[in-house]
């Protein structure tokens, strides 16, 4: 029996480009409740994507529509309420599927500036007429863009931000040289011509005090794009046209030529491909910043690790050879052994977050389609449980993690430490997939400092690091990577004068819960 009071949801949403009043999450937010209290209906809650377009045609990156919708299946409201049409959807099967979705639970749809109930017949006519002249709209939209960018590059203007070494005049559109970045930039291109590497002339702009237009330091793939930029010969470029530009050239043709000429003229190319790389590849760290480390390969073929990124770091910009570090996981792995209870661990484990597997939920689509036709549902009962196994059947298809098999975990930890020993450093890296996500290392000592294990194998490597003589790693949760700057400053990393703090440790995983 349905609730004598009409529930109702607010949804919200707004992107990137649209924070402004009028369209602001409060705003919409002020109006969908004055709305419910001029109505007498009770609020059960607003749900708000923010920084997401409306054009979007998965309804999976728009986390809190998808929420709305699971919840809608299940019975939790009555009626939806948004602000204007085009906060739900521009794209038309976007609307069309949502709504139908809607429909299906015997939700109504209520938008308020175009005052229209759409939970009505004439409504959904209603509907669908905006919804086209949305998405029309859009279109449009999109074309008038094109043609005013056309018309600026035709113009001589720069389309979008001015690149380093420019500012714009006080015309408001024309861009001026910055003599001080300006000076840099012809600096930049000879020494790139006379056979200067990009990470070189990065160091050289770095140590005079520049950054980059987002306050990071240069490093070598945005020189690339610097030596890509014909905006510096006093052009304008346009989906592959060059116009005239009204602003200065920094940079003679010839000498972008010569540049050019040294990047695609480089001589036969070192072959890598069959060139080993580090087995941290792809997860490793840097302990002091959080930022990833790349795994490149020396002129001697070599691995190696390189810190190499935009912010500020002190050990930003160094490297050192991959097996410093291979070696300390290496020992770790070594040592892994299973606990005695391993099977009871693995079981609970894979209960916690095994869940329904998609055989399963496809078996119970199949009965309940042969309940409906035995008259057991109506068919806006059948329609709207049919939804809801469907949506598990994406979440499941979409996740990253697989269920656990507790007989191929077992068997793959067993013989972990003797596969490790006969397999190759790519084969080493797809060992450690399923077990660690990140790795964490000292840059100046080259010393591992901490592991952040996938869900269920804490214990087992905390074990491991135990078992390992001179390893002073310690075991983190995944929430702190994202906070890693200033708190993985408390671990101590290389040679620790107190061998694996308990009080870092225990910092870092009280309530934590893991498997083996």
């Amino acid at each position: 029996m349905k609730p004598t009071v009409t529930r109702i949801v607010g949804y919200v949403r707004v992107s990137t480009e649209e924070q402004v009043d009028g369209h602001s999450l409060d705003a919409q937010r002020r109006e969908i409740e004055r709305y419910a209290e001029r109505q007498g209906f009770v609020l059960v809650n607003i749900y708000a994507d923010e920084g997401v377009s409306a054009h979007t045609d998965r309804i999976e990156k728009r986390p809190q529509l998808a929420a709305l919708l699971a919840d809608a299946s299940r019975g939790s409201f009555d009626t939806v309420v948004v602000h204007t049409i085009d906060r739900w959807a521009r794209n038309m099967r976007v609307q069309l599927e949502t709504l139908s979705r809607l429909g299906s639970a015997e939700v109504g749809f209520v938008s308020l500036m175009e005052n229209f109930d759409f939970s009505t017949p004439h409504g959904k006519f209603n509907l669908n007429m905006i919804g086209g002249v949305n998405q029309f709209f859009s279109d449009q939209l999109a074309l008038h863009v094109l043609k005013s960018q056309r018309h600026k590059a035709e113009g001589g203007l720069p389309i979008g931000p001015v690149p380093f070494g420019y500012v714009i005049g006080t015309s408001g559109e024309v861009a001026i040289v910055e003599p001080s970045e300006g000076e840099a930039i012809r600096q930049a291109f000879a020494a790139r011509a006379a056979g200067r590497s990009n990470g070189q002339i990065a160091e050289v702009l770095n140590g005079d005090g520049f950054r980059t237009r987002k306050g990071n330091f240069f490093t070598a793939h945005e020189m690339k794009d610097m030596f890509n930029c014909r905006f510096y010969t006093g052009a304008v470029l346009f989906q592959g046209e060059l116009f005239p530009g009204r602003h200065e050239a920094l940079i003679a043709d010839e000498l972008f030529d010569r540049v050019q000429a040294r990047r695609t003229h480089r001589g036969p190319h070192r072959r890598t491909s069959d060139r080993p790389r580090g087995v941290l590849a792809g997860i490793i760290k840097c302990a002091r910043c959080g930022n990833s480390l790349h795994a490149e390969r020396g002129r001697n073929s070599s691995a190696m690790y390189r810190e190499r990124h935009g912010r500020d770091c002190e050990t930003n910009r160094r490297s050192f050879m991959a097996h410093t570090v291979d070696e300390q996981i290496g020992q770790i792995i070594r040592s892994l052994e299973l606990p005695t209870d391993w099977r009871t661990r693995i079981a609970g484990y894979a209960r916690e977050t095994n869940g329904p597997s998609v055989k399963s939920l496809k078996e119970r689509k199949g009965r309940l389609a042969r309940a409906y036709a035995d008259g057991g549902f109506s068919l806006a009962e059948y329609e709207m449980r049919l939804v809801a196994i469907e949506s598990e059947i994406r979440s499941i298809s979409t996740s990253t993690s697989a269920p656990v098999e507790v007989e191929e975990v077992a068997a793959l930890l067993s013989d972990l430490p003797s596969m490790w020993a006969e397999a190759t450093a790519d084969e080493r890296g797809r060992l450690l997939a399923p077990i660690i996500e990140h790795v964490l290392v000292d840059v100046e000592s080259k010393r591992l400092s901490s592991l952040v294990p996938m869900s269920g194998f804490r214990t087992l490597l905390d074990i491991g690091i135990q078992k390992t003589a001179d390893c002073s790693a310690v075991i983190l949760a995944p929430s702190v990577i994202p906070q890693a700057r200033g708190v993985l400053e408390l671990v101590e990393t290389g040679e620790n004068r107190t061998p694996r703090p308990e009080y870092v440790r225990q910092r870092f995983t009280t309530g934590v819960a893991y498997g083996v």
